[in-house]
């Protein structure tokens, strides 16, 4: 053990150890002051990044607003510059740590076909939506339908759009995803047509039936009179006669023109004696 002591404590006053700890000291003498500059620079930059952010955002968004611009478009640019804006300080942080931007390009240039590969995607949902910003085919605040379902228009994304059906969910779908898929816009045409199907009994007389239903149109105050109905015999079904019911609405009173109809339609065929048939079965004994 004494020998040990000894061997280490010769090793330790040699002078070519000592240079060495002179020389290791120094380094990190040197060193030390760049990490800490460094460190608090990239510490520095975590904390102002998202106030920055939201800052930059939030003036944009009142430029937009300033100027009318589409709420749409404004979604969108919002999305955009903030995520342009990360990157940005993604490469601040990566230059503070001591990274050189160029040498961070290289990899990304070497690796740029795998990047490609795997945001192709990405950047299909990215050209959606610039698509969608220019045609225009539905607009913030329109209640659509696609194949991922329908619902009311509420903001457009860089790579997403998002609806909201009427019993309040939200559907989250790409942009490329409705830029190359059928979307059916039920808000943008100011007037909507009201279909419906009203079956009458045999026993009941075709005039009479058609009389009602439209004197039934004619009291309906949100009904658009002067584009006329249509009600005409459309089927005799098993057990009923079938009628063609349509008049005209503005597009914001559609369902209250809808269910009023229904309503109405149940009411004064009661008063009318007028039979709604339902499934049955008529047996006869002979």
């Amino acid at each position: 053990m004494e020998e040990n002591i000894t061997e280490l404590a010769s090793v330790i006053n040699n002078p070519k150890t000592q240079i060495f700890f002179d020389s290791l000291i120094d380094s990190i003498a040197k060193i030390l002051p760049k990490i800490a500059i460094r460190s608090l620079w990239v510490i520095f930059i975590l904390i102002i990044m998202k106030p920055t952010v939201n800052m930059i955002v939030k003036t944009l968004r009142a430029l937009l607003h300033k100027s009318k611009a589409d709420p749409l478009l404004e979604s969108f640019l919002a999305s955009l510059v903030k995520t342009v804006v990360y990157i940005g300080f993604f490469f601040l942080i990566i230059s503070g740590i001591g990274v050189q931007a160029t040498s961070l390009v290289a990899i990304l240039g070497t690796a740029g076909l795998a990047v490609g590969l795997a945001l192709q995607g990405s950047l299909a949902n990215l050209a959606g939506g610039v698509l969608i910003l220019f045609f225009k085919p539905f607009l913030k605040g329109e209640f659509i339908t696609a194949s991922a379902g329908s619902g009311t228009v509420t903001a457009i994304h860089i790579l997403y759009t998002t609806l909201t059906t009427p019993d309040n969910k939200r559907i989250i779908i790409p942009n490329g995803q409705l830029a190359n898929g059928a979307v059916t816009n039920i808000s943008r045409e100011p007037e909507r047509r009201v279909d419906l199907v009203i079956s009458t009994s045999y026993d009941t007389p075709v005039e009479k039936a058609k009389a009602v239903l439209k004197r039934i149109a004619e009291e309906n105050e949100k009904v658009l009179h002067e584009k006329g109905y249509t009600i005409r015999l459309n089927a005799h079904s098993a057990s009923s006669l079938d009628y063609i019911f349509r008049v005209w609405a503005k597009t914001p009173d559609y369902w209250e023109v809808y269910f009023g109809l229904m309503e109405t339609v149940i009411i004064e065929f009661n008063k009318e004696g007028i039979e709604i048939p339902y499934q049955k079965i008529d047996i006869y004994n002979k």
